[in-house]
């Protein structure tokens, strides 16, 4: 019942009045994307990210305090908090975009590599930061997206939590991206031009993950905040994972030990934040989830033909077991992660069995 009201609501929500209507409307289509994503209908699901995209382009929230192309469909904001919503749109649209992007396989509709792609907007500070005033009234900016994807600084840091969110979820779709590209015997893949692209994306990756605060170091903390944190984390090391599976690494020592540090930091990172902030996760967690455990248990089964292995071996047999009775506490929340946490189950029973 509620669904349909906000469906329909939500497809006139233009055509009324309120001096919000661009703003909500926004509002309810990216939550309908998540709920959607995270019920498992993929295709109404990318509909309402795609609107949402398409909404927060038409307003301008893209060039939010732009040096270059300072105009709006939107009135000016009334304040300093009613302009930090809208950054904060911004980014979100991002995040939804570029993430579910690498969840479905899909392109995002916020592609840096299209010339007509603008993003001016600054990085996104906490909400409470706009109230007091820490957003000069003065600064303007420009391509903050190109100077984040091409490894210059800008003139704001982005280290808010909502800011690292974004960055992550740019780089993961970047990596994700790069991955694809690569296919057997392909002239893209052997090019000097692909092999810099990637030895670039691999550093700014790790750059950027030196730079994120640990979940339990944010000065006063909010259970949202510590969410976007647990998610920003896990996402930048599922980069590293995404970018070091490209085929021709797979078999790499080094690139398979860079595998193998990210994928037992994001599993660490669910094992040891309090529950209490963890009661509802964003659904794309299934996918980040799986990737890390499919890397233990690949490094599992090689160790199994070292016989004087055993220990480093139990160690990661250990952490798997602790994640699943993490994992098990979300199965109930949405019918995705039921689904994946179902599957990374059924793999670890696997080794169970195979141990017996």
């Amino acid at each position: 019942m509620f669904l349909a009201r906000a469906l329909n609501l939500t497809a006139n929500g233009l055509s009324g009045s309120h001096p919000q209507k661009v703003m909500h409307n926004l509002q309810a289509e990216i939550l309908l994307a998540y709920y959607l994503f995270a019920s498992g209908r993929f295709l109404e699901g990318k509909y309402h990210a795609a609107s949402a995209v398409s909404l927060g382009l038409s307003c301008s929230l893209n060039t939010i305090r732009s040096a270059n192309s300072p105009s709006s469909t939107l009135p000016p904001a009334q304040d300093a908090i009613e302009e930090g919503e809208r950054i904060h749109a911004c980014w979100t649209v991002m995040v939804l975009d570029k993430a579910w992007a690498v969840v479905l396989g899909d392109d995002p509709h916020l592609d840096h590599q299209q010339q007509n792609l603008v993003v001016d907007t600054p990085w996104p500070l906490e909400m409470d930061d706009y109230g007091q005033g820490r957003l000069s009234r003065t600064a303007v900016y420009s391509n903050t997206l190109r100077k984040f994807i091409n490894g210059l600084p800008t003139s704001d840091t982005g280290m808010s939590t909502i800011a690292m969110l974004s960055k992550a979820s740019i780089l993961w779709q970047q990596a994700d991206n790069l991955a694809r590209q690569w296919k057997p015997d392909s002239p893209t893949s052997d090019s000097r031009a692909f092999q810099d692209s990637f030895t670039t994306l691999d550093h700014l990756i790790a750059n950027f993950r030196a730079t994120l605060v640990p979940p339990n170091h944010i000065p006063r903390p909010t259970p949202i905040m510590t969410r976007a944190l647990v998610v920003a984390h896990s996402i930048a090391h599922t980069a590293t994972i995404t970018l070091q599976s490209i085929a021709p690494l797979q078999a790499d020592a080094a690139a398979r030990q860079k595998r193998l540090v990210a994928a037992t930091t994001v599993l660490n990172i669910i094992v040891s934040v309090p529950l209490q902030h963890l009661t509802f996760i964003n659904a794309i967690m299934g996918t980040v989830w799986m990737a890390s455990c499919q890397v233990l248990l690949d490094e599992i089964y090689a160790l199994q033909a070292h016989q004087t292995m055993h220990g480093e071996r139990n160690s990661l047999v250990t952490l798997l077991n602790r994640t699943i009775d993490v994992l098990s506490l979300f199965a109930g929340t949405w019918p995705i992660l039921n689904y994946q946490i179902s599957r990374i189950s059924e793999a670890c029973n696997g080794i169970q069995r195979s141990d017996s």
